[in-house]
Formats: structure tokens, C-alpha cells, sequence
């Protein structure tokens, strides 16, 4: 078996494959015949041809009825690439089929003026054997210079469309149009539990991730705070005035009291990092998106709305890069 054919698996696959290469066959067979028909008319060609191919002046005359009878093949084929496609659902709609394969249309439209759009069947049946891997276009430079720049028309027709759509989309925000509104409802709104889950997971992991980095630093902070407070308290002033033990009880009471308050702090910030109370963080930030989206103030919807704009504006600016200019 020749190598481009291996990959060709199936009866239905190889019948489809040996149609096709049938097909562009017989319409190059036909483009050819066809251009030597019209140039027949001509008087050096046929004194040419006549001592040669007595015959051909009577298949010359009856010209359009043998070509009738290849677009009825062109038809017939058509017909029935439609039925499969149809049996198989390969589309969404039974009639989409003519629409995709517009050249395959042109291609069996008999009159003189549509003869040589049958090129263009020529280019799907070879675009499709290219797609069977039985050839292989990337070897041939036209084809890879054609598939550059029409990826380059397809990028900036596309970049087009996805700018215009954004400027609308801003136009509307602009115009008071309650965009934030829909995207916290039909967006934020059906993904608010994971959305919850997914906060409280980075947020363990950042915790447990950086406290240990700043946890001495905390822990400096946390002591210094309560003992200038302790320090500073009437009652405890007073408890320095005892005579002989009143500044060593102030200075224990400044001790463990600090070293309180911050193991409390620092067990708390570990309880928020363990996996046992993950079901308690989601609860926690499942119920701060709860009133985010219930209680939409104006300075909120102002935020919201700038935020949309800027994403909008930033989306903008990358479609803007031509990505083709550095390939």
C-alpha cells in the first residue's frame, strides 16, 4: 500500500477517497476538454486537428450534449454526497450542505458563462484529498503562500468584527444600559459557589504559603500594639504603683498578655489555612458574594463599570496587534 494511503481507514473512508480522486479526474478531464473545444474554433487549430482527428467534428458539434452528460455526474455525486451527509447529520440542518460546498454548486451549473468556475471544484476535491492526507499541499509553495494571506484576511476581518461588537458593548455601558448588572446576574450569579470555593482555595493556599514569611513580623507588631496599650491603661498604672512588685507584675501582665493576644491571632490565621475548615471559608465567601450581589450601590455600579470599560479598552488593544506582522 502506497504511504499517503495508510492513514485511510474504512470502506466508507476509501470510497469517499477514490470519488474524489474520480471526480477531480474527470473535471480536469472536462476544464481540459473544454478549453480545447473553445480553441478548436479557431481556423489554425482545426486545420490542425481535422487531418489528425477526422472525428472530432462531429463530437464538436454535439459538444454540450457530452458535456451534459459529465455535469449530470457532477450532479449525481453531488446528490449523493448530500443523502450521506444528511444520514450522517454531519450538519446541524439538511440544507446547510449546498451552502458549505458552494463550489461543488457552481461546478454543476451547465451554461458557458459557469464553465470555468468548475476550477473552484477542482480546488475543494484537492483541498479535501489534502485533508486525507493523500497529498500533502504544505510541500507546495502556492499553496502555503494562499493559506498566509488568507489567514491575513481572515484575522483582520475577524479583528474587525470583535471591535466593533466591544465598542457597542461600551457605547452601551456609556448610555446607562445595566451591562454590570446582566453580567453579575446571568454570569457571577449561576457560578456563585464556585466561585466561593475557588476564593477560599487561594486564599488558604496564599496563607499558607506567605504566612510563615511574615509571621515574626506580625508577631513584633501584635506585641508591641498590646503592650503600648497595657501600658498605657489606668488600671494597669496603678498596679505599678504597688510598692516593690508593681513593675514586675505590670511587666508579666504586658508579657502574657501580648503573647495572648497574638497566639490567638496566630491559631486564628492557621485555622483559615487548614483543610478542616475549608467548608467554613467557602460559607464565609460564598456569603460576601451573597451581599456583592444583593446590595449594588452606586459607587459600586460606578466601580463595576470602569472596570468593564478598562477590560474592554485592554481586549481592544491586544486584537489591535496584527499577530501576522510577526509570524
Amino acid at each position: 500500500m502506497l504511504p499517503r494511503f495508510q492513514n485511510i481507514k474504512g470502506p466508507l473512508n476509501w470510497l469517499s477517497v477514490l470519488t474524489d480522486l474520480l471526480m477531480l479526474g474527470l473535471t480536469i478531464f472536462d476544464l481540459t476538454w473544454l478549453m480545447f473545444d473553445a480553441l478548436y474554433n479557431t481556423h489554425s487549430l482545426k486545420t490542425l486537428v481535422d487531418p489528425i482527428f477526422p472525428f472530432y467534428q462531429h463530437i464538436h458539434e454535439d459538444f454540450y450534449f457530452y458535456d451534459g452528460l459529465i455535469v449530470s455526474i457532477f450532479i449525481f455525486e453531488f446528490v449523493l454526497r448530500w443523502l450521506i451527509s444528511i444520514h450522517q447529520k454531519v450538519y446541524a440542518k439538511w440544507f446547510f450542505y449546498p451552502f458549505i460546498h458552494w463550489y461543488d454548486v457552481l461546478g454543476c451549473v451547465p451554461t458557458s458563462s459557469f464553465r470555468i468556475l468548475r476550477l473552484f471544484r477542482i480546488i475543494g476535491l484537492t483541498y479535501r484529498l489534502h485533508r486525507w492526507k493523500v497529498i500533502n499541499l504544505n510541500d507546495y509553495v502556492l499553496f502555503t503562500t494562499l493559506v498566509h494571506y488568507y489567514n491575513i484576511a481572515i484575522e483582520e476581518i475577524s479583528d474587525l468584527l470583535v471591535i466593533k461588537i466591544l465598542s457597542q458593548a461600551k457605547d452601551g455601558i456609556h448610555r446607562g444600559q445595566p451591562l454590570n448588572e446582566a453580567i453579575l446576574k446571568e454570569v457571577i450569579k449561576p457560578r456563585q459557589t464556585e466561585l466561593a470555593e475557588l476564593i477560599s482555595a487561594n486564599l488558604q493556599k496564599g496563607i499558607q504559603e506567605k504566612y510563615p514569611q511574615y509571621q515574626k513580623l506580625l508577631k513584633k507588631y501584635v506585641i508591641n500594639t498590646v503592650e503600648n496599650k497595657v501600658r498605657n491603661n489606668p488600671e494597669v498604672q496603678q498596679i505599678k504603683r504597688i510598692p516593690v512588685v508593681g513593675a514586675q507584675v505590670q511587666n508579666a501582665l504586658n508579657t502574657a498578655t501580648s503573647q495572648i493576644v497574638f497566639g490567638v491571632v496566630d491559631q486564628l490565621i492557621l485555622d483559615l489555612s487548614s483543610i478542616e475548615n475549608q467548608a467554613m471559608v467557602t460559607l464565609v465567601a460564598e456569603s460576601t458574594l451573597e451581599v456583592l450581589l444583593q446590595q449594588q450601590s452606586a459607587k459600586s455600579t460606578d466601580l463595576t463599570n470602569e472596570i468593564i470599560v478598562e477590560s474592554i479598552d485592554l481586549i481592544v488593544q491586544r486584537v489591535q496587534i496584527k499577530q501576522w506582522k510577526s509570524l
